[in-house]
């Protein structure tokens, strides 16, 4: 990802315009994947394929998938590989083959490759869908058990010949084993901060669902009391076929998190595209008929307050760009905090260190990162001439505080 942007860094210079367009582009590829899965999936099912704007709303309100697109997060591109090989696997097996049909295994080692990309974006979180072909056979029970395997294989070969490339150059060599050392293992030890894993991500997975499960609980409701989507009957068991493949694909790419105990909310986001396509099935029928029923003047004022709710959308959108929003008071330290080491120098490169607690205030990291290019090392590592304090190190012998107002945080310098 950060390879990628670099090229649009190189022709449009260092501009947030940039992350901003390429995070824009990673969603709307991201929708247009999406709307290419559900329409395959439901290919013999037109009421459920109109139904793709519900499957889309669903998957942008749940978890942090709208503010992942909105802060350029890894997972963005993550998704974009992820659905792509997820929608290889569903073309490839859309219709029957022979055994070593060349048009299924040439998708196939496509998916495989696009899983390489995911995996090059996020490391190991990016290799669920190599679950695909086994959870599509699980659920349709095509193609036969053997064909599965054998092309589950494929998948495989295609991944550890990527692999094997990268390990036969020793630059890429060195890059993977230190992402290994540094990253990987420090993350999976918990050396990089425990945020809930292990059995928490259960409790994680239904929390970025909560708003999946109440529509669906309000629509079973509606169903119950109001006689709303029984329609569903004439597709039940395909419907459910087609639900269980996409939360299984959901459960491949999210259950694994588990096995780290450094998880935030925002890990699922690419998981939430497949959880929310499939409760969208569930819950289209009766959304649909109920919509089918207003009136054709009701029906108008529905339109009308769609469209006012979508410019209003829009005029809020504009009216807020520039401004800070909820990071206000980190980029209000970040701005004095340069202020005071710099102190009016161009190109300064001060040294700054952050005892423990404020060195994982990763927004503060970010700011300094994006609009001064001043890094923040960690302050038992480094003997820095100015170190951003908390309440656990603010007396440290040797430095002075500065009246720099950081607060909570407090701006200590170096005596000569």
């Amino acid at each position: 990802m950060f390879w990628l942007q670099a090229i649009g860094f190189s022709i449009f210079g260092d501009t947030i315009a940039v992350e901003k367009g390429f995070s824009l582009l990673t969603f709307v590829i991201s929708a247009t994947l999406l709307f290419q899965i559900w329409m395959r999936l439901n290919k013999d099912d037109v009421a459920i394929q109109k139904a793709f704007p519900l499957a889309l709303l669903m998957a942008l309100i749940a978890g942090r998938v709208n503010w992942g697109f909105a802060n350029n997060l890894l997972d963005n591109l993550l998704a974009v590989f992820s659905l792509t090989a997820v929608l290889l696997v569903v073309i490839a097996y859309d219709r029957p083959s022979p055994t070593f049909s060349a048009k299924r295994m040439a998708l196939l080692a496509l998916a495989g490759f696009a899983i390489c990309l995911s995996l090059m974006t996020k490391g190991p979180v990016g290799l669920f869908p190599l679950a695909a072909p086994a959870l599509y056979w699980l659920v349709f029970r095509r193609p036969a058990f053997l064909v599965m395997v054998h092309d589950s294989l494929i998948i495989l070969a295609v991944i550890v010949l990527f692999i094997a490339t990268l390990y036969a150059f020793e630059a890429s060599r060195e890059a993977v084993d230190r992402y290994v050392t540094a990253q990987l293992a420090s993350s999976l030890s918990g050396a990089r901060g425990q945020y809930g894993g292990g059995v928490y991500v259960f409790r994680k997975i239904l929390g970025v669902n909560g708003y999946s499960l109440a529509i669906l609980a309000l629509t079973a409701l509606a169903s119950w009391r109001l006689g709303l989507g029984r329609s569903i009957s004439l597709y039940r068991d395909s419907r459910f076929k087609r639900v269980a493949f996409l939360i299984l694909i959901g459960m491949s790419a999210s259950f694994p998190i588990a096995l780290s105990p450094r998880v935030a909310n925002f890990y699922f986001n690419t998981s939430l595209f497949f959880y929310s396509a499939g409760f969208a099935i569930l819950v289209a029928p009766t959304i649909m008929e109920a919509l089918s029923r207003l009136r054709d003047e009701r029906a108008k004022i529905f339109s009308m307050t769609a469209l006012a709710v979508l410019v209003a959308s829009v005029v809020i959108v504009i009216a807020n760009m520039g401004r800070s929003g909820t990071d206000t008071r980190t980029i209000e330290q970040a701005t004095a905090i340069e202020r005071t080491v710099c102190a009016g120098q161009s190109n300064c490169k001060p040294s700054i260190s952050a005892c423990e607690n404020a060195w994982q205030d990763w927004a503060l990291h970010t700011y300094m990162q994006r609009f001064y290019k001043i890094s923040i090392a960690k302050q038992a590592e480094v003997v820095a001439d100015f170190i951003i304090a908390d309440a656990s190190c603010a007396d440290l012998p040797g430095y002075r505080p500065l009246r720099t107002d950081i607060t909570p945080y407090v701006l200590l310098k170096r005596q000569v």
